[in-house]
C-alpha cells in the first residue's frame, strides 16, 4: 500500500479549509454567491500557501453537479475527477516546461471546443512567468476573451515578471505566508488525526522553521514522524531532527549572557555543536530570544510569539532584571549573524560575540549622571567652605574693610607685579605652616599694531617691534610672507637694514626668503608701515646662533601654559572626585589658549 504524505492527504478540499488565506477565499466565496465569478484569475504568493490548491478548489466549485457554489460537495464525479487528476476538462499546465510559443498555440486551439464532461474548461498554469514573451503575445487575445466555457488560472511566485498586458486582464489575488499561530494549530490539528500527540512548542517550532509555508510545514511533519518512536514528541526530538536550537536552549543564552556568564554561554554553544546544531541557527534562536525579552520588557502581556504560561512568565521576570542592555545585545548578535554567514571559522565568531555581549552594561540615564555630578559639586563646595573657615588671615589691615570678611585666596595684590602675585604665601594654620598658591592671572591678548619707527634698536629691544610685525603680515593675509618670517631668527633690525638668518634645518624657507619677488614684497610692506626703505639681508646661521626668534619665544611660552592648565585641571580635587565616582580615567585636557 503507497504511502501518502501529508501535505496531500489533507489538502484542502474547499475554500473554507484552505489556511490563512481568508482574504481570497472570502472573495472567491462572495464572488459565487453573487454570481460574479471573473473568466481570468492570477493567484500569486509564496511557496506552499495554497495557490494550486485553490484553484482546484474553484475548478471543483465551478463545476460541481451542485453548483457552481462557494461549497463544492466533494462526492460527485465532477469533483471526485479534479481531485484525482483525470479530468480531461481541468487541465493543470506547467509554465516552465510549456513556455513556447508551440505550446500556447495548442492551448489557444483546444480552447474553442466545448467541455467533455465538466460544465466548465479550467486551464491552470502554473510558474506562469516562466513563458517566453511569444508566448505570452499569443495568449493576450484568448485570455482577454476567451468562450464562455473557459475559465484561466495562472500561478506564479513571481509576478513582477509578468507583463502589464497579462496582469491587466487578469483579476490578482495576493497570497501570504501563514502565520505561525494559524499554522501551529493547523499542525496540531493535523498531528490529532494522525493520532499523534505533540508538544505544542513542538508544533511551533515546526511552523517557525517551515518559514510561513503550510507545504513545508506538513513535509517537516512527516520528517518529524518517521523519527520518533514515542507516544508524545517533545521539543527537543524536533530540534534533534531539524537540526535548530530549541526554546529551552535559546532560554538558556538569554539567561547567562544578559547576567554576563560568558562561560555558561559557551558551554551552550558546546552543547549544540554537539547535537550538530550550526552557529548560523544557534545565533538566530539568540537572537529570537532577545527580541522576546526586549518587547516583553515594554509591555508583559505583548503577543509575540508562541510561549506557554511558564515560558512568558520567565523571560517577563528576566525583563524587569536585565535593564536597557537587552536590545543593545540584540544589535550585537544581528551583526554576528551576518558575520557567521561570511565567516570561514563561524564557531570563533559565534563565541567572540557572545565573550563581547556578556560584557554589555547597562547605559545610566543622562539625568541620572548629571544629578550625581551635580551632588558631587555641591559636596566639593561645602567641603572647600569649611576649609576656609577655618584658615585664619593674619595681620588683617584696618584700611581694607572690603577683605575682612573673605577667605585669604581672595584677597590678591592686584597691584603688584605678575611674579609677586605668583608666589607662595605662607599662612599659619593651627600653628602649622600651608600653603596656598595664588593662580595666575588671566589676561587678554595684547592687540596687534603696527610697529613704529624703529631707530638702531638694541637686539633685546627689537623682539617687541618685530614680533608686531610678524603678526601683522597674518592679520593683513601677507599668509606666504608670514609663514617665511615667523621662523625668521633677527639679527638686526633699524632703520635702515633688517638682517634675519636661518638655520640650515629650514634652508627650503630661506631659499623662499631670498627668492627676488618676496624679497620685494616684504621690502614694500615694510616701508608701507615704517614710513621708509629698509634693506632686507638673508643669512644663513647655525642651530644655536642669536639664540630663538620672538615667534618661538612666544610658541614656547604658550605651551608652557597650555601644559601648566592641563596639570592643574587633572589634579584638580573636583576632576578627581568625578572620575573616581564613576570609574574613569583622564584621555586628554583641550586647552584654549586666546
Amino acid at each position: 500500500m503507497s504511502y501518502l504524505v501529508l501535505a496531500r492527504k489533507y489538502r484542502p478540499q474547499t475554500f473554507a479549509e484552505v489556511v490563512g488565506q481568508e482574504h481570497v477565499t472570502q472573495t472567491l466565496a462572495n464572488a459565487f454567491k453573487k454570481d460574479r465569478v471573473h473568466h481570468a484569475f492570477l493567484f500569486c504568493g509564496p511557496r506552499g500557501v495554497g495557490k494550486t490548491t485553490l484553484a482546484r478548489v474553484l475548478g471543483k466549485a465551478l463545476n460541481c453537479e451542485e453548483g457552481p457554489t462557494a461549497s463544492p460537495c466533494g462526492n460527485c464525479s465532477a469533483c471526485h475527477s479534479i481531485n484525482a487528476g483525470s479530468s480531461v476538462d481541468y487541465i493543470e499546465m506547467d509554465g516552465a516546461s510549456n513556455r513556447g510559443i508551440d505550446s500556447i498555440r495548442d492551448l489557444t486551439e483546444s480552447v474553442r471546443y466545448q467541455p467533455a464532461a465538466l460544465r466548465k474548461k479550467v486551464y491552470v498554469i502554473d510558474e506562469v512567468h516562466m513563458l517566453t514573451t511569444e508566448a505570452f503575445n499569443a495568449l493576450l487575445k484568448t485570455l482577454e476573451e476567451p468562450p464562455p466555457h473557459v475559465t484561466f488560472v495562472l500561478a506564479t511566485t513571481e509576478p513582477h515578471k509578468l507583463p502589464n498586458t497579462i496582469l491587466s486582464r487578469c483579476q490578482r489575488y495576493d497570497f501570504k505566508l501563514v502565520p505561525g499561530k494559524k499554522l501551529t494549530d493547523h499542525l496540531l490539528t493535523t498531528f490529532k488525526k494522525e493520532g499523534i500527540d505533540v508538544e505544542p512548542s513542538g508544533a511551533a517550532l515546526i511552523a517557525r522553521e517551515s518559514g510561513g509555508s503550510v507545504r513545508d510545514a506538513l513535509s517537516l511533519a512527516d520528517q518529524i514522524i518517521s523519527f520518533a518512536s514515542e507516544e508524545k514528541i517533545a521539543e527537543s526530538h524536533i530540534a534533534e531532527v531539524l537540526g535548530v536550537a530549541d526554546r529551552a536552549m535559546a532560554w538558556r543564552l538569554v539567561a547567562t549572557i544578559t547576567s554576563s556568564d560568558a562561560a555558561a554561554a559557551i558551554r551552550t554553544v558546546e552543547e549544540a555543536a554537539e547535537r550538530g546544531i550550526e552557529e548560523a541557527q544557534v545565533a538566530r534562536a539568540l537572537v529570537r530570544g532577545l527580541r522576546l525579552l526586549t518587547l516583553l520588557q515594554m509591555d508583559p502581556n505583548m503577543p509575540v510569539g508562541e510561549l506557554g504560561e511558564d515560558e512568558r512568565k520567565r523571560y517577563s521576570e528576566l525583563a524587569q532584571k536585565v535593564g536597557n542592555k537587552a536590545s543593545r545585545i540584540f544589535r550585537k548578535m544581528i551583526v554576528a549573524c551576518d558575520e557567521l554567514g561570511q565567516s570561514s571559522m563561524p564557531r570563533m565568531v559565534l563565541e567572540m560575540a557572545i565573550v563581547e555581549a556578556t560584557q554589555t552594561q547597562d547605559l545610566v540615564p543622562i539625568s541620572q549622571l548629571i544629578a550625581k555630578v551635580e551632588k558631587i559639586a555641591q559636596k566639593k563646595t561645602v567641603v572647600e567652605a569649611n576649609k576656609v573657615s577655618s584658615i585664619k588671615e593674619p595681620h588683617r589691615s584696618a584700611s581694607t574693610p572690603q577683605s575682612q570678611n573673605l577667605p585669604p585666596q581672595s584677597v590678591r595684590p592686584q597691584n603688584a607685579p605678575p611674579q609677586q602675585r605668583q608666589e607662595m604665601r605662607q599662612v599659619p594654620v593651627d600653628n602649622k605652616q600651608t600653603q596656598v598658591t595664588a593662580p595666575a592671572p588671566v589676561t587678554a591678548p595684547a592687540p596687534v599694531t603696527a610697529p613704529e619707527r624703529v631707530e638702531n634698536l638694541s637686539e633685546t629691544a627689537q623682539q617687541g617691534p618685530w614680533a608686531s610685525l610678524v603678526s601683522s603680515l597674518a592679520d593683513n593675509r601677507k599668509l606666504t610672507l608670514f609663514g617665511i618670517y615667523e621662523r625668521a631668527r633677527v639679527l638686526e633690525f633699524s632703520d635702515k637694514a633688517l638682517i634675519v638668518g636661518f638655520p640650515e634645518s629650514l634652508a627650503s624657507v630661506r631659499e623662499m626668503a631670498s627668492d627676488l619677488e618676496n624679497k620685494v614684497a616684504m621690502t614694500e610692506y615694510i616701508k608701507k608701515h615704517l614710513g621708509h626703505d629698509v634693506t632686507i639681508t638673508i643669512k644663513s646661521v647655525g642651530e644655536d646662533e642669536a639664540g630663538l626668534s620672538s615667534v618661538e619665544k612666544t610658541t614656547a611660552a604658550k605651551h608652557k601654559r597650555s601644559e601648566d592648565a592641563k596639570e592643574r585641571v587633572k589634579n584638580h580635587p573636583l576632576t578627581k572626585a568625578i572620575a573616581d565616582s564613576f570609574g574613569a580615567q583622564i584621555q586628554e585636557v583641550v586647552v584654549y589658549d586666546k
